[in-house]
């Protein structure tokens, strides 16, 4: 007997999987889990998180190395108790790079299900009292003091 996470096990009802199941749905689709994907690319699905998990918080990454592309959502307390909330395993998800949260995240936010016109951290560090953000009106990033709240939304990627 095995320990589900995750809001339902959705993905084994496809005889091909996780991946398989992703292959066969377009940019734009609501998966069972109510998270979307909004990209697809090279044998890669680009997936947001739903709003359900998205908060405002301050920025939360880790502060002792540039961060890179792949920030666990568990360095992020806020993020990561809504995650768990809704039933999602943190710990498949990341929150974006500074170059993510722009390209696809800004670039595709007509495929969300739902987004904010302020700003969302990215996990890229500036430096000690620093890191980068997205504002969704321009799509432009921006460095932000990580004592002010922004939103946070999670993503994911599967290759199919």
């Amino acid at each position: 007997m095995g320990i589900t996470i995750g809001p339902v096990d959705w993905w084994l009802a496809s005889p091909q999987g996780y991946s398989g199941l992703i292959a066969g749905c377009p940019v734009g689709t609501s998966l069972p889990d109510g998270s979307k994907i909004i990209c697809k690319a090279g044998g890669t699905a680009w997936i947001v998180a739903p709003a359900t998990t998205q908060v405002s918080q301050t920025w939360n990454g880790t502060t002792t190395l540039l961060v890179g592309d792949k920030c666990c959502v568990c360095d992020w307390s806020t993020l990561c108790s809504a995650m768990v909330s809704c039933g999602f395993n943190p710990g498949d998800w990341f929150v974006p790079s500074s170059a993510q949260l722009q390209n696809p995240g800004f670039l595709c936010r007509t495929q969300w299900d739902s987004f904010s016109a302020t700003c969302y951290w990215s996990s890229t560090e500036f430096n000690a009292t620093s890191a980068f953000h997205v504002g969704f009106l321009t799509g432009s990033a921006a460095t932000g003091v990580k004592a002010g709240n922004c939103c946070v939304r999670a993503f994911r990627c599967v290759t199919y």
